[in-house]
């Protein structure tokens, strides 16, 4: 092929590669199923398959979850991988938009930004306290976070149970990259083994966790799997101490199907930039009787530097005055069309991630509370979806604990009759819904009205009451609105 034909997205295939297409294997995000965590130990045919699996994990695994976890980080992986240019001398930038990070903030900080509410059905103040404490003693809202994050990244998230040596129950956020989970050949797909796989010294220090036992291996390279047991602990949750939280059905992240718009985002960025940078490597055109101005390249650099030319113009053989002409050739560059298809592009992610463009002129025009929900109507959807399945992971975290306080005799936990509540995290107008409510004839109380307030709570506000001397038996029904001459008054 000529060199002419040559674009910006041409491939050098002799010294030069490139990453356009980033598609995952189909071990990448597969499930590890076995049929008993014994059989999978301890027979020739399970230790097989788990070598199988180990192989997999670090060889596909691993890969796909590094690789969404640098576009949650702005490292975006395509953009940096690979020759770009065809010329060396060409300028080269690797723009990268933090498209991932700001998906998976989003849509994590709108789900469970809030605090999710637990209860009982019963209402056991008892037992609410107990798991209060056990909240207070493992931060339990920035755990809820972190997990609620790495779901939204890789589409999974895993937390282990264990109790201190203190006996405090403790629950912690374990990495994706450092753990998988293997489930039963059953319909119900129990998990039967998690495997935690953290790397120290190059070296992987494997512990497996079974519903009764914590086994322990030598370490060995992710290249060389060898599996000897260096010794087994028991332990009294009766149930594989960890829990995998799920994203979604396919346990894909939020930007996960976007990663294609993401890549084709950052190339038109970078390509921009470099026609822009390569504008100022203009080339001098010099056209006409050549050999009139006896321009010789020791006078051309000379001119260059004084940054003028002197050129002057023959006679032609027919006694015709000559001309010479001097201009430079710049790139064009179509602004109108390249904007438009970047602006197509972030459109496009904002659709397909369900993400609301909070710049957008339509989504900003208007300003009624229940019109701006049904533009959010995907993200709305997520937000089900999401809570659906953390439920799921929220109820089997305190079904270990139930087990474990089982075993020791400690605080009952009934897990069965335990609610969780989602509280969206969107602004809401409470207080044209409050004075909506009383002109329509509702009463309100001075505690709902306090609390709503931002500058005092009920419990404040009736303490300096008191203090004061005044009446703690406030009306129901008051609310400080604004009169017509604009000062504070008492509807």
């Amino acid at each position: 092929m000529d060199k002419v034909n040559e674009f910006e997205h041409g491939i050098d295939t002799v010294t030069k590669t490139r990453s356009d297409s980033l598609v995952f294997d189909n071990l990448a995000n597969e499930q590890f199923r076995f049929s008993s965590s014994d059989d999978l130990l301890n027979t020739d045919k399970g230790r097989k398959a788990f070598r199988d699996m180990l192989a997999a994990f670090f060889g596909s695994q691993k890969n796909r979850l590094k690789i969404l976890a640098s576009y949650a980080q702005g490292d975006n992986f395509s953009i940096l991988a690979g020759h770009r240019r065809l010329d060396d001398e060409k300028a080269d930038y690797r723009v990268r938009h933090k498209w991932g990070g700001y998906i998976s903030s989003f849509a994590t900080s709108y789900v469970i930004g809030n605090p999710v509410t637990l209860g009982l059905i019963d209402g056991n103040d008892e037992q609410l306290n107990t798991l209060k404490e056990i909240e207070w003693q493992n931060d339990i809202n920035a755990l809820n976070s972190d997990l609620a994050f790495d779901a939204s990244v890789y589409g999974r998230a895993y937390e282990y149970h264990f109790r201190d040596k203190d006996n405090v129950d403790r629950v912690v956020l374990i990495s994706p990259l450092e753990m998988f989970v293997i489930r039963d050949l059953t319909v119900e797909q129990n998990i039967i083994a998690a495997v935690h796989l953290p790397v120290y010294d190059n070296k992987v220090n494997m512990t497996v966790y079974t519903k009764d036992q914590v086994i322990t291996y030598k370490p060995f390279s992710h290249n060389a799997v060898r599996l000897v047991s260096e010794g087994a602990n028991k332990h009294s949750y009766n149930d594989v101490p960890v829990v995998e939280w799920w994203n979604n059905r396919f346990r894909m992240g939020d930007y996960e199907s976007e990663l294609s718009l993401i890549d084709a985002y950052d190339a038109g960025q970078s390509d921009t930039a470099n026609y822009m940078s390569d504008l100022n490597d203009a080339l001098l055109l010099i056209k006409g009787d050549l050999d009139s101005i006896n321009l010789d390249p020791e006078s051309a650099a000379k001119m260059k530097d004084a940054n003028m030319l002197l050129l002057k113009t023959g006679i032609s053989q027919t006694g015709q005055q000559t001309t010479v002409d001097a201009d430079y050739i710049y790139k064009q560059y179509d602004v109108n069309g390249t904007e438009a298809y970047k602006t197509r592009l972030a459109n496009d992610i904002h659709r397909f991630s369900r993400i609301p463009n909070l710049d957008d002129d339509r989504f900003n025009s208007t300003s009624s509370g229940i019109a701006l929900l049904y533009k959010m109507i995907g993200l709305e959807q997520v937000r089900k979806d999401k809570e659906t399945y953390f439920t799921k992971a929220l109820r089997r975290r305190y079904e270990l604990v139930s087990n474990i306080h089982k075993a020791i005799n400690g605080p009952v936990i009934e897990a069965n009759k335990l609610t969780f509540t989602f509280h969206p995290n969107i602004p809401q107008d409470v207080w044209t819904e409050i004075k909506a409510y009383i002109e329509a004839g509702g009463e309100i109380s001075q505690e709902t009205l306090m609390e709503n307030a931002s500058f005092t709570d009920y419990k404040t506000e009736q303490g300096r009451i008191l203090k004061q001397g005044g009446s703690s038996d406030l009306e129901v029904g008051q609310i400080v609105g604004e009169s017509d001459d604009g000062q504070a008054d008492n509807k």
